[in-house]
């Protein structure tokens, strides 16, 4: 009688580490795929912040080309007003 109860108290500890094992296994895939979605979402975090950086490169480069068509126009003008003035002489 002894033994079997100690044979049924070692079957359900086995089956309690089994259990546990399962769960164990399931945690470290959980966590596994959390890494990897980090993992995922700082690499998306740094395309998008050299997108920006781009973006703000670009909107340099056409606001300095913008200064300086505005002061080759200003500079034509000039030039224009001058040849007037000259042509009124």
């Amino acid at each position: 009688m002894d033994n079997r109860r100690r044979a049924k108290s070692q079957k359900i500890a086995r089956q309690n580490n089994d259990f546990k094992t399962g769960e164990n296994e399931k945690r470290a895939e959980a966590l596994k795929i959390s890494r990897q979605n980090d993992e995922f979402k700082t690499e998306d975090n740094k395309r998008r912040a050299e997108a920006h950086k781009i973006e703000r490169q670009n909107d340099e480069f056409k606001t300095e080309d913008n200064k300086r068509r505005a002061e080759a126009l200003k500079i034509e003008r000039q030039d224009d007003e001058f040849k007037t003035e000259e042509n009124k002489k």
